[in-house]
């Protein structure tokens, strides 16, 4: 008779049981990733319900101490280890400074703590023998991520969103709902940590859910479960696509190009259905990067641009830190190093230029001039636009301009956008070649405060709204 009977009419925990059945096998061992929130507190309390009963497995719990929220961070850790010690789970906790690997790995905290979180439960896991690592995620936070996915422009493998199995993750609680463990929590008396970054609106996936769903549900009382049933279809779509493409991969690709390199054939990738096409250059992407993270459709809609038109020399630059070349009959993906090579150092720099408004000034790079002029707002809604011209908020831009080239560390907040991003990272994504950055004139503040990267886009902040009264017209002009 099992020591730990379990109430199987409670709606959460017959969905757990249903998941853990059929993920784990008798003998497996299962490692918990346990931050101290509210779901996986519920994950592993019902793990360790059920760890005794079929199939029989074995459980142990670990938590990363990511050192970004001082005390809280580490009463997290406290809390998560006593919880072991109550569970008599063994427990494996470990502390890693986020924020000094963010540096070196030059990308968000978000994307960094992330990486190094799987680093840590890949070595707990390799050291305890494990057979999976149960991740605490709910089908809320499916529904966040399909509709964050839906946002950055993301094909069916996003809207897919989280497998309930992918590697060796598992996620128990994949069917279960914020409400299903809140309810439980609250039968239970269970105690667990929060996490007030949960509730800041810097980061999209809070605002997906304190502002976006529920805007849908005014719309539709059952959007959540409409998008987790879609998923689900989408998933399954995707997994029999994934088949196909597993089958067709082998030879679309041109030989061995050696480590950080792999060629896709032009011929054979054209003569592919384009759903075919998509999924084979996602595959290549994921063959070499290790993962599709922050590649979105428009990256894949402008690579197929590239085999295409299969112009030699031409080349796009992928987030991640990578390129793709094409050749003529093949098209090369490839690893790039960091560009801090490519940067001039500030202290070999020329001095920025200040411009005259009104007037005419030389910048001295092939023959560019820029042009500029105040104006009102009714002179501004008779002109026409281009690529070329800005038009700014004299009364926040100040009356010195200057021009200058990029700089390391630059940022700036691009028209359309709530928050900073480097000016290297919008490059990038501009595609823009990384010999011709350094040539890409910049208009800034007195203070060197970027408020317009010529030809590619102006500073939000400094955009002209309802309220400008002064309006700065910019017009650069080549002899």
């Amino acid at each position: 008779m099992a020591k730990n009977p379990i109430n199987v009419m409670d709606p959460i925990v017959s969905k757990v049981m249903r998941a853990v059945g059929s993920m784990v096998s008798p003998g497996d061992r299962v490692v918990a990733a346990v931050s101290g929130g509210a779901d996986s507190v519920v994950m592993v309390h019902l793990l360790k319900k059920m760890m005794e009963n079929t199939p029989p497995f074995e459980l142990a719990i670990a938590h990363l101490n990511h050192l970004a929220r001082g005390e809280d961070s580490k009463e997290d850790a406290v809390f998560v280890a006593q919880l072991g010690e109550k569970l008599g789970l063994e427990t494996f906790v470990e502390e890693i400074d986020v924020a000094v690997k963010k540096k070196r790995m030059k990308t968000s905290f978000q994307e960094a703590a992330r990486i190094v979180r799987y680093e840590f439960l890949e070595r707990v896991l390799k050291q305890w023998g494990g057979t999976w690592i149960a991740l605490g995620h709910t089908a809320d936070d499916q529904v966040e991520t399909v509709l964050m996915n839906l946002l950055r422009g993301s094909g069916t493998l996003g809207l897919s969103g989280m497998p309930p199995r992918r590697d060796r993750l598992i996620r128990p609680l994949h069917a279960c709902f914020r409400h299903e463990v809140e309810a439980y929590i609250k039968r239970h008396g269970l105690v667990f940590r929060s996490d007030t970054t949960n509730q800041s609106d810097d980061y999209l996936r809070n605002r997906v859910r304190r502002e976006l769903i529920p805007l849908l549900e005014c719309y539709n009382p059952q959007v959540k479960s409409t998008l987790v049933e879609t998923s689900r279809i989408v998933n399954d779509d995707e997994e029999c696509l994934q088949g196909l493409v597993d089958r067709l991969y082998a030879g679309v690709k041109v030989g061995a190009r050696g480590k950080g390199l792999l060629a896709l054939d032009v011929g054979a990738i054209k003569v592919q259905h384009p759903a075919l096409q998509k999924r084979l250059v996602r595959q290549a992407i994921r063959e070499i990067k290790g993962d599709l993270r922050r590649i979105g459709a428009r990256h894949i809609q402008d690579l197929l641009v590239l085999f295409d038109t299969a112009a030699s020399g031409k080349e796009i630059h992928l987030p991640g830190g990578l390129a793709a070349v094409c050749t003529g009959k093949s098209v090369v993906f490839c690893e790039i190093l960091p560009e801090e090579h490519d940067i001039v150092p500030e202290e070999q720099e020329s001095a920025p230029v200040e411009i005259k408004v009104p007037g005419w000034t030389d910048i001295g790079v092939a023959g560019l001039k820029l042009h500029a002029e105040l104006m009102s707002p009714v002179d501004f809604y008779k002109r026409s636009f281009s690529s070329q011209q800005a038009y700014l908020d004299f009364d926040k831009t100040g009356p010195i301009i200057q021009t200058r080239f990029f700089r390391t560390g630059d940022r700036f907040i691009p028209l359309g956008m709530k928050k900073s991003k480097k000016l290297k990272s919008f490059f990038i994504d501009e595609k823009i070649p990384r010999a011709e950055r350094k040539s890409v004139p910049l208009l800034t503040t007195r203070d060197g405060d970027i408020i317009w990267v010529y030809a590619k886009r102006i500073a939000e902040t400094y955009r002209v709204t309802d309220e400008t009264r002064n309006i700065l017209f910019v017009e650069g002009v080549t002899e």
